[in-house]
């Protein structure tokens, strides 16, 4: 396969997790983080922006509460180079400071969420293999291949009602589903292990003293943090 380049997409409702932020400096791709706006609108401009620019033949998404380090971003781009797959990702513990579950699952849950209840994997029952197929995976470092990302889109868990694809929660459960519907493969390295801190920082969406400060866009090497702000 040529060379990838890969876009980090990191929707930051918190942005304040220092260890995260942290390391954000230190990742070496280019990176959209859209900050203080809702999911849904957060991962929509993300792929877009994707999709514009063709120069990025992945989208990787991880949340803004994993501590991504730049092994982990060289792990992913090997696995790209090397196998092609269409969907990868890496893997986390599910709770803050949870040593035995990870966020994957060889089987979705429901999607009612009344009745929805995930079967995580407990890290003793990792296969053997460092690249093995899951059902789900919650965008833990996730990378989808170009042509994938065109093919689909980002709803939230609503949309199982009916609803419209910015109600609800659960991008990670949908894009799963979708995947499963369409016969495309989602693998786990297992080598990419990162640390989840679900319970830290505080979400800032809708805080008075954070509007028009939408997101933020940090591209390559440059030390220049471009800001972009809607007028309301």
């Amino acid at each position: 396969m040529p060379k990838s380049k890969i876009l980090l997409g990191r929707g930051s409702p918190r942005s304040n997790i220092p260890r995260v932020e942290y390391q954000n400096e230190f990742l070496p791709c280019d990176k959209i983080i859209p900050r203080f706006i809702p999911e849904w609108q957060a991962y929509k401009l993300m792929r877009e922006y994707f999709l514009e620019h063709m120069e990025y033949s992945h989208l990787v998404l991880a949340t803004d509460d994993i501590v991504v380090k730049p092994e982990h971003i060289k792990q992913l781009i090997r696995d790209i180079e090397l196998h092609d797959y269409p969907v990868v990702a890496g893997l986390m513990n599910v709770d803050q400071g949870d040593k035995i579950n990870i966020n994957i699952a060889y089987q979705l849950p429901l999607k009612n969420r009344r009745s929805r209840k995930y079967q995580w994997m407990k890290r003793n029952e990792l296969p053997i293999d460092n690249c093995f197929k899951v059902a789900f995976n919650g965008f833990s470092l996730m990378a989808i291949r170009r042509d994938i990302v065109a093919k689909s889109s980002f709803s939230a868990d609503r949309v199982f009602e009916g609803k419209p694809p910015e109600q609800g929660a659960s991008l990670d459960l949908v894009f799963c589903y979708w995947c499963q519907d369409n016969n495309i493969p989602v693998y786990c390295d297992k080598r990419i292990d990162m640390e989840h801190l679900r319970k830290s920082g505080v979400i800032m969406i809708g805080q008075k003293n954070h509007r028009g400060k939408l997101f933020h866009w940090r591209f390559g090497d440059s030390e220049k943090l471009v800001s972009i702000a809607f007028l309301r």
